[in-house]
């Protein structure tokens, strides 16, 4: 059905878990898992490591290398201007405390671009378009989920300094980051040594393993996986037999595809159509606080690297896409039916909020932005 009516398979399934839900998704008993903490760590545990190793594994290290300057400012200070201009629009447009409408605005501000980097692999945009956009995805589900737990505490009126904050921070990311890195290079030191299986059981582990130990040491397991994929895919190619590469690749597309499927359903099935409608004039407000901080991060971010940290010039029309891509899904889905009871009304608004936020930007941004590709020439060869 999806690729008749030419929209994207992850959206056509979270329109297809909402309409399940509607129609009595209440009396299945995976519903137990999509309410609260339950979905967070489905998405956390289960999805995350598959996702992000995916991704990370089938980038072209060469070319995230080229443009991580790039890609780590706008999963960085592009998040967290993002995050502090909804923040205020929130506080403002609403009238809630401003430590609980940053918290909303750190967890609505990670982008999940899975439906659109389908749309930019079909149509075939530059490879370094689609490296900033994925890896900049890549890295900001790791910021967003940090600095959410250091601004719920926050919110519940746990006193925290902004000097605190920041150690812990940088702590969390760049530990993770050093685990998953050994990780990923001690395990793609072993695959000469290995025959297709065993090499793509070691993947798996290396996935896993890395996000495991990381959150055991209280470090950012998205950053170790993140680190472990790019250090094993960078060296991949070099390592190891052709049979081998071949499987790992194959595997890996496939375990990426019905974690994404599964995930869209979920995100569907997790939404509350009711509370939404209940919300819906704050809603908007919390959409066009998205939709406004989104170029106001980004845009005015690129010039500036482009000017004082001479980075290869990114160009408008990137920007743009980099802009309209933003969508967001099951990471930020996760961290609002997460949020503790102690905040007491304001969780049930940041759930509406936030299902609003997926929704339309699944509807609309997704949708629209193949042809927001080709308005702009960039599915085609530059001269």
């Amino acid at each position: 059905l999806a690729q008749r009516i030419n929209i994207p398979l992850t959206v056509v399934l979270a329109v297809a878990g909402l309409l399940v839900s509607e129609v009595g998704a209440e009396d299945l008993a995976v519903t137990g898992l999509l309410t609260g903490e339950g979905f967070k760590e489905l998405l956390v545990n289960l999805f995350l490591p598959i996702l992000i190793f995916e991704a990370a594994l089938a980038l072209s290290t060469r070319e995230f290398m080229r443009n991580l300057v790039a890609i780590g400012a706008l999963a960085t200070v592009a998040l967290a201007i993002s995050a502090a201009l909804v923040g205020l629009g929130l506080y403002f447009g609403l009238g809630i405390s401003l430590a609980a409408a940053l918290l909303f605005g750190a967890l609505i501000s990670a982008t999940d671009p899975v439906a659109v980097v389908a749309v930019f692999r079909d149509v075939g945009v530059s490879r370094r378009l689609l490296t900033i956009v994925e890896g900049e995805s890549l890295l900001n589900d790791g910021v967003a989920i940090v600095l959410y737990n250091i601004l719920l505490i926050a919110a519940i009126g746990v006193p925290m300094t902004a000097a605190e904050g920041a150690v812990e921070f940088v702590t969390v990311a760049a530990g993770g980051l050093f685990i998953g890195a050994v990780i990923g290079t001690a395990a793609v030191m072993l695959l000469p040594l290995l025959q297709r299986l065993p090499a793509a059981a070691l993947s798996v582990a290396v996935a896993y393993g890395s996000f495991v130990l990381a959150e055991v040491l209280v470090v950012s397991g998205v950053m170790a996986t993140v680190a472990a994929g790019v250090a094993m895919g960078g060296m991949l190619e070099s390592r190891a037999e052709h049979s081998v590469r071949d499987l790992l690749h194959e595997l890996w597309d496939a375990l990426g595809f019905i974690a994404n499927a599964l995930l869209f359903l979920f995100i569907g099935l997790a939404l509350d159509f009711d509370l939404i409608v209940e919300n819906i004039g704050a809603i908007g407000i919390a959409l066009a606080a998205v939709l406004v901080s989104r170029p106001l991060a980004v845009i005015p971010l690129v010039i500036l690297l482009e000017r004082w940290a001479r980075i290869p010039k990114v160009g408008q029309r990137n920007s743009a896409v980099v802009v309209w891509g933003g969508l967001r899904g099951g990471v930020a889905l996760a961290l609002a039916l997460a949020l503790p009871e102690e905040l007491g009304d304001t969780r049930d608004l940041f759930i509406a909020l936030t299902g609003g936020v997926v929704l339309a930007t699944l509807l609309v941004n997704a949708t629209t932005i193949s042809f927001v590709v080709h308005y702009l020439r960039l599915d085609r060869p530059s001269q």
